[in-house]
């Protein structure tokens, strides 16, 4: 079973390694490995925990995956890759888009395989985009802007 809760701030590690993690293969999937940058980092130059309501995913008493959001954007989904697979992912997209604070958008690397589950549940590609990478401006990406 699966459940969500708010964030703690002693869960900042973990998500540190579940990122870390999720991010490295996000990247791959869009020939960017390079553009890695560990959330120690990334958390203070995107405002995760400024700009963003962020909630965990818990199985058996693990957190094994995260989102963050606000009103506008779902900024940041995250899963443990030994984890993947499970429906947690899917699980925190409902969580989000049910909230009273749903947000309307997302972007998604060119590559990532996690475009086919946002568009399972609901999110349309209205368009493409290239440009800088939030946090690492020194690198192109292309993006799927997507809808709810």
């Amino acid at each position: 079973m699966i459940s969500i809760r708010k964030y703690q701030e002693n869960d900042f590690l973990r998500l540190c390694e579940i990122h870390d993690q999720a991010r490295k293969q996000e990247l791959k999937s869009a020939n960017l490995e390079e553009a890695f940058i560990p959330l120690k980092t990334a958390s203070k130059k995107e405002g995760l925990f400024r700009d963003y309501q962020v909630y965990v995913a818990i199985k058996e008493d693990n957190v094994v995956g995260f989102v963050a959001f606000n009103k506008e954007e779902l900024g940041w989904l995250y899963v443990d890759p030994v984890f993947q697979h499970q429906g947690i992912g899917s699980k925190l997209i409902d969580f989000v888009v049910s909230s009273p604070y749903k947000p309307i958008y997302l972007e998604v690397l060119k590559g990532n395989p996690a475009k086919n589950l946002y568009l399972k549940k609901g999110f349309k590609v209205i368009r493409h985009e290239k440009g800088q990478m939030p946090g690492n401006e020194k690198f192109q990406v292309e993006v799927d802007l997507m809808k709810y």
